[in-house]
């Protein structure tokens, strides 16, 4: 049983669901950026190794970003009490890193032990990002989203966010483009949802344990010239996309009150998320161009060390589709403030 005062108190106005949180036909769409590794480790030890006061230690195992727009098409908990209530939706477009801690587990290689780092994540869905914030510490944003192939008519991907352009006492915040993810060559995207892989258990099954490997096998051989990797890397990135649980890790912490400076509670989470089911899954080979805007309350390009031209551009030579279906579990303490 909780201490009095401890058990959480559910009311309508604080739209958080308890996990298990399982994500169900789930289209995502996978680039990755050139950073640099400096300035990934600055977000690390701002994010991560700083506020545990050294009790944690990550480094960012590689100088790349992973940009994923991710379309969920149901979105339930799966927690006693709350599985019949039914499910939403949502669009999300996230940042993550690659990152180790080598204070526990030593200079591990690549896809041994590594857990992913969110420093930017931005959804459509208000209950995700209550849910989000409150029981993991994803930093989610509020955002309008638009994605290919969800039934917009969006010929590109497209996040709008509350921001500032820049930082003076006559600044009004407004909702302003942050990035803009099209093909290089100006024609409208074609994302089909439909990967042509059977949706029914068996096709499902079947497909994973025989074509799987033989598409993973091809896609190694292509992704690493296809992305500027190595061939050992990019098999890496593979083995470590497609393991059937991946790790994250996070800052879940909450502003005090009567104080500027202080977080009257902070923690480093983990937590995993299990592939249910593998649906569908093909190599984009195109490339494509990722516009950032220049917002001051948005510094994606500089925190994440990605070099633009002087369009605020930068090129990607190809991604990932995938189809599958996912649980997020309920996550552990890795270190607390209090």
């Amino acid at each position: 049983m909780s201490p009095p005062g401890r058990k959480y108190v559910d009311h309508p106005s604080l739209q958080v669901f308890p996990p298990p949180s399982l994500c169900q036909d789930v289209n995502l769409s996978v680039f990755f950026l050139k950073g640099r590794q400096d300035r990934l480790q600055a977000l690390c030890d701002r994010f991560l190794n700083e506020p545990s006061g050294g009790a944690v230690h990550y480094r960012p195992r590689l100088p790349f970003v992973m940009l994923t727009f991710q379309h969920v098409g149901r979105l339930s908990s799966e927690a006693e009490g709350f599985r019949d209530w039914g499910f939403t939706s949502e669009r999300e477009v996230t940042f993550w890193i690659a990152a180790s801690d080598t204070r526990r587990h030593g200079p591990d290689e690549l896809c041994q032990r590594v857990e992913l780092f969110v420093p930017y994540i931005y959804t459509d869905n208000p209950w995700a990002v209550a849910g989000g914030r409150e029981i993991y510490g994803f930093p989610k944003q509020a955002a309008d989203i638009r994605m290919p192939g969800t039934g917009q008519g969006a010929g590109a991907f497209e996040v709008r966010t509350l921001a500032y352009r820049t930082l003076s006492p006559g600044t009004r915040a407004e909702v302003a483009r942050l990035l803009l993810l099209e093909r290089a060559d100006g024609q409208p995207m074609d994302m089909d949802m439909d990967l042509g892989m059977s949706s029914d258990t068996d096709g499902a099954e079947g497909f994973r344990a025989e074509n799987l490997l033989q598409q993973v096998s091809v896609l190694r051989d292509e992704l690493g010239s296809l992305l500027d990797f190595n061939f050992e890397v990019g098999s890496r990135i593979l083995d470590f996309l497609f393991r059937p649980t991946l790790p994250m890790v996070f800052l879940k912490q909450f502003r005090g009150v009567g104080t500027r400076t202080d977080a009257c509670y902070q923690a480093i989470v983990g937590a995993e998320a299990d592939q249910l089911k593998l649906r569908g899954l093909r190599l984009l080979p195109r490339r494509f161009r990722l516009t950032i805007d220049s917002l001051a309350t948005q510094p994606l390009a500089e925190d994440l060390g990605l070099e633009l031209n002087s369009r605020g551009q930068l090129s990607i030579a190809g991604g990932l589709q995938i189809q599958f279906d996912f649980r997020i579990n309920e996550g552990h303490l890795i270190w607390s403030g209090s």
